[in-house]
This record gives structure tokens, C-alpha cells and sequence, in this order.
């Protein structure tokens, strides 16, 4: 027979039981899980149910450029406010985008690109959910307040960003050094390395693209900021700002903008009237340069290019400018290359004096004619001097015989280091792109001895640029050191903290002292007084005419000349220094007004 289960138990009992104990503690469990999820866990629930229906996005503030202003404060270049409007997307709660698009439509306000709103809505839309659509750029003040008198960046309905545009009270006041600025080009977004990006600087910003804009754009261009916008798909939005927007630099330049506007008024005006005279005596003449230079400092004064043309319009009439065959966008100052004629005498003085080759007092009988070479004879004009010739009568006349002699004594690689010491083809010291320019060597290709004696009075393959006079003449006025030019004083944050000063250098020191620069000084103080224009002048000036020929030939048989003057005053104590180059000018004393002009802003 079989066993029986025995009395009082049911088959499977206690498997049931723990099977409910089981059920019993994974339902605790989804309950303890539900009650956690449900309560503990509601805010951070809630924030990803958030974050689910809405979009991130960031939205540049750009920041204000600095201004550039002259050593007294007056306004060179400035930002100019500009709104951009951007349609926010999808409208906000309590708004309608219909509306909000007539609105704006009603305003005069279109898309970029002149495209139907519509259209532009189903591009944004096919691309992102949520977000702004640019729809306007450039807005004035008056637009703006229009758009607030709608209600619609107050509603959220529209966003409004201001911006700068670069401006100049006259644009036309110093435009080749000022220069201009523009978009960021690929290339130099791509360049050092992304090193713009780097910097912080966003990709559709303008930077200073010439000139000083460019040369100080790191501190001019400022920082921009950065808005956070959380924007929800129902239209609800909230913003959070990552980095407020640090506004550039005020760039404080050496210039003096009353004596800029003299020098450009005299040398337009002075033209004017070269115009009127015979053919050859500065009847052609449609442009020049002047420059004035702080002797002590090589702060630059005044640097005018002429003709010229007016920054706040360039772009749109670039054709005309570009055509113009009088070369109005040439930066004459500092790209114009001009033989220096008879101005470049002190420098042969100065080479020979300290060399001893000759002393003061020595002479050389200028008889009109230079017979040293048989092949080569070149002539003096022999104004208002003949005979024996000492250095004082030679500079103050001007004799061609005394220099072709001394200069062919001397070498011209000894007159033309000399002269390059000076600063005559060497590098001002500047900040501004500028041409080399080139002195007379005994390498040259061309060389032979016709050409040194050319070379020693200023001509040969000797050209050099208006500024580089300027640091000549400057140098002249020091006993032959040199000081390095400069444009700009300092750059001053918002609280009138200076943040980068120019520090004042000595580029090179030609020899002699006062033994050398001192009867320079005397000859060229005598040769001042031999220009009526410079007679009466309230302070002592000591000057060096130039009248270079120029390779076309003038109506009679002889060739233009362009007029070159250099000078510094007061002669005894110098202070200031000045250049004048008159393309076609007629001889050296024609630009003789143009420097009486600058010493009477000077000095009354």
C-alpha cells in the first residue's frame, strides 16, 4: 500500500505563500519606486519634461568699438548705434505671429535678402523648431523707437540688438591714415589658427581692415557678450546672460585736428593756385603731401595726402575713386615715392663734415659748369652766387658745383648711409604700412660716376616718401638723432585708465653733434630768408628747398620739376619738423606758402 500525505496539509501550501510574499514585496517595491519618482523626484521630472519642449541657443551682443580721438579729445572715428530686429520664434504667449509679421511689414520692414517673410518662416522652420529669424539690419534710432511704439520687442514678439557702424564727423579729415573697417573675410578667420576665434571675436563682427582701425583693432574692437535663451515650443522664453559685452578702447592719436584741417585747407588751396600759373611752373600739378612731426617726441602732427576722399562714403563711390588718374586713395604720406632734389644736400653736409673730408670753411669755385668728369659735365644755375663757395652760401643758394664736388669727395656710400642714419629710405618708426624707399649705392646696376654726382644732389635712384622728409628733417633739427614716428599717444579704457601707451625711441644717431648740425643749421636759416613766402615768419626757420626733375619733358624743352621743401622751427631751439611734396609743383619755393601756413597755425 502507499504512504499518505499525512493528516492536516495541502499539497503546493507552502509554495503559495512564499509566492505571495514575493508578489507582495516587488509590488512594495513598484510602489516605493512609484511614490519616489512621484515626490522626491518631481522637480527634476519636471525639468526634463521642460527642457523636452524647449530649445537653447545663444545670441551675440556685440560690443562697441573704441573710439579714435586726437591728442585734445576731439572725435576722429566713432560707433554709431544700429539696431538689428530678429522675429522670435514661435511667437510668445499673448502674442500672434500674424500680426506681429503685418506689424512689421506695416513698419517697412522685410526679411534679409528682400525675401517674402512667409517664405523665410518655412526655411526657419524646416530647419529648427524654435529660435529667431533675422528679419532687418541697420535700423536707426527712429526705426527702433517705431518698433517700441508697436509694442513688439516688449512683448518678446521681436528682438533688438544694437550694434555700431563706424562713423567720422568728417570723413574726409586724415582718411588714408585712419583708414576703415569691415567684415572678417575667410581668410582671416582662418589665420594663425582661428586666432580671432580664439579671441572671442565672432565670426560675422567687423574688424579694422586698414590704417589705424587695423594696426590697434586688438584694442579697439573690444569683447562681445553672450545671451543664453531658453525658448520654449509654446512660446514662453528666458534668458540668461554668460558674458556682458566689454566695449573697445578709446585710441588717443598725437594728431592735432585744427592743424590737420590748416595743412589740408593750405595745400588743397596752394594747388589750386599752382594752376594758374605758366606750364611747368606748377601748372600741372594736381597733388602733393605734407606732414608735421613733434621734433622732440616723433608724434605726428598732421599728415595730409591730397587729393584725399571721405571715409563715410569710400565704399559706395570706390569705382569713381579707383578711375580717378589724380589717384585719390594713394596714401602719399607714407606710399608716395619722390626724389628729394636739393633737400637731400644737408645730408651730403653731413656726411662729409663728419667724415673731415671737408670743414665749414672750405670752398669750392662754383664756375657753372662741373668739369671733374670729361663725359659728364653737369651745370649750376648759379643763383645769386659764383666763385668760391663755402658751405653756409652753398646751402643758402643751393649750388649744385659745391655738392657734385663734396659729394663725389665723400662717396656716395658714405653720403647715402649718411642720409639713410637721417632717416631718408629707412624705417620711420610708423605704425602704418609704408614704402622702403630706395638711396643711391655704388651696387646699383645703373652706377656709374654721372650718377653719384645726380645721387648728391638728390636725384639718381634716390626716391623717398613725404614721411620719411618729415624724419629727416626732424633728425636734422635733433643734430642728427632720430626719433621714431608714431601716430598714436595711448590707448584709455572706460574709467580714463591708460591700458597701452607708445613709448618714445631713438632710432639712430648720425654723427658729429654740433660741430657737424650746427652750420647745417646756420646755411639752412640763410637759405629760409632767400624765400619771400618764409620772410616775416614769427619764429626762426631752417629750410631746404628741393626741385627735382621728373622724366617727362615740359612744353620748351625741359622737364616738370616737383617742388620738395624741409624744415624744422624755430631754428634755435627746435620744436616742431615739416615736409612738402608738390607733384609737378614748379621748384622747391613753390611750396614755400604751404609751410608758411603751418608755422602761422603754430604760432599766429
Amino acid at each position: 500500500m502507499g504512504r499518505g500525505n499525512g493528516p492536516g496539509k495541502q499539497p503546493g501550501k507552502g509554495r503559495l505563500a512564499a509566492l505571495a510574499v514575493v508578489c507582495a514585496a516587488v509590488f512594495a517595491l513598484f510602489a516605493a519606486r512609484l511614490g519616489w519618482m512621484q515626490f522626491a523626484m518631481a522637480a527634476h521630472y519636471a525639468e526634463k519634461v521642460a527642457e523636452a519642449g524647449q530649445v537653447r541657443y545663444q545670441v551675440t551682443l556685440p560690443a562697441a568699438r573704441g573710439d579714435i580721438v586726437d591728442a585734445n579729445g576731439a572725435v576722429l572715428a566713432q560707433d554709431t548705434t544700429v539696431w538689428d530686429v530678429s522675429l522670435c520664434l514661435p511667437a510668445p504667449p499673448g502674442t500672434e505671429l500674424e500680426e506681429t509679421i503685418k506689424t512689421l511689414e506695416t513698419l517697412g520692414l522685410t526679411a534679409e535678402g528682400g525675401e517674402d517673410v512667409e517664405i523665410q518662416l518655412a526655411a526657419f522652420f524646416a530647419a529648427a523648431s524654435a529660435g529667431e529669424l533675422p528679419l532687418a539690419g541697420g535700423l536707426s534710432q527712429a526705426q527702433a523707437a517705431e518698433l517700441y511704439a508697436a509694442g513688439l520687442p516688449q512683448s518678446g514678439a521681436v528682438r533688438l540688438t544694437a550694434r555700431g557702424v563706424r562713423t567720422r564727423p568728417d570723413g574726409a579729415l586724415l582718411p588714408h591714415a585712419l583708414g576703415d573697417t569691415g567684415a572678417i573675410t575667410a581668410e582671416q578667420w582662418q589665420a594663425d589658427n582661428y586666432a580671432l576665434q580664439k579671441a572671442g571675436v565672432a565670426m560675422n563682427a567687423d574688424i579694422g581692415q586698414s590704417g589705424l582701425e587695423k594696426v590697434y583693432d586688438e584694442l579697439l574692437r573690444g569683447r562681445s557678450g553672450t545671451l543664453l535663451v531658453h525658448a520654449g515650443y509654446d512660446g514662453t522664453r528666458a534668458e540668461q546672460l554668460l558674458k556682458q559685452p566689454q566695449a573697445g578702447t578709446t585710441l588717443v592719436l598725437t594728431l592735432d585736428s585744427a592743424l590737420q584741417r590748416t595743412v589740408q585747407a593750405a595745400l588743397q588751396e596752394h594747388i589750386k593756385a599752382l594752376q594758374a600759373r605758366a606750364a611747368g611752373d606748377g601748372r600741372e600739378c594736381r597733388a602733393g603731401a605734407a606732414v608735421v612731426v613733434d621734433v622732440q617726441t616723433g608724434g605726428v602732427l598732421a599728415a595730409v595726402s591730397c587729393p584725399g576722399y571721405d571715409l563715410n562714403s569710400w565704399r559706395s563711390g570706390y569705382a569713381a575713386l579707383a578711375a580717378d588718374s589724380a589717384a585719390p586713395l594713394l596714401d602719399r604720406v607714407c606710399s608716395g615715392l619722390y626724389a628729394p632734389g636739393s633737400a637731400f644736400k644737408p645730408a651730403v653736409a653731413a656726411a662729409a663734415l663728419a667724415a673731415g673730408t671737408v670743414t665749414p670753411q672750405d670752398t669750392v669755385n662754383c664756375t657753372g659748369r662741373y668739369t671733374f668728369y670729361s663725359g659728364y659735365q653737369p651745370r649750376c644755375l648759379q643763383i645769386s652766387h659764383a666763385g668760391p663757395v663755402a658751405l653756409h652760401t652753398a646751402l643758402q643758394h643751393s649750388c649744385n658745383i659745391y655738392f657734385y664736388d663734396v659729394g663725389r669727395r665723400v662717396g656716395v656710400d658714405a653720403f647715402s648711409a649718411a642720409a639713410q642714419r637721417l632717416g631718408l629710405a629707412a624705417d620711420t618708426g610708423a605704425e602704418l604700412p609704408a614704402a622702403a624707399g630706395r638711396l643711391t649705392w655704388s651696387t646699383d646696376e645703373n652706377y656709374q660716376d654721372g650718377l653719384a654726382l645726380q645721387a648728391a644732389i638728390g636725384q639718381g635712384n634716390t626716391a623717398v616718401t613725404p614721411l620719411q622728409l618729415a624724419a629727416y628733417a626732424a633728425a636734422l633739427a635733433r643734430g642728427g638723432e632720430r626719433p621714431a614716428l608714431h601716430f598714436a599717444e595711448k590707448a584709455v579704457d572706460a574709467n580714463g585708465k591708460t591700458v597701452w601707451a607708445f613709448t618714445p625711441q631713438t632710432l639712430d644717431c648720425a654723427p658729429g653733434g654740433e660741430a657737424v648740425f650746427g652750420p647745417i643749421r646756420e646755411g639752412m636759416t640763410a637759405m629760409a630768408q632767400t624765400l619771400a613766402a618764409l620772410r616775416g615768419s614769427p619764429v626762426t626757420l631752417a629750410c631746404k628747398t628741393g626741385s627735382p626733375q621728373r622724366p617727362e619733358r615740359a612744353p620748351g624743352g625741359g622737364y616738370y620739376t616737383n617742388s620738395v621743401l624741409i624744415g624744422y622751427f624755430p631754428a634755435e631751439a627746435p620744436r616742431y619738423a615739416a615736409a612738402v611734396v608738390l607733384e609737378y609743383g614748379g621748384g622747391g619755393a613753390n611750396a614755400a606758402p604751404v609751410l608758411r601756413s603751418i608755422v602761422q597755425a603754430l604760432y599766429g
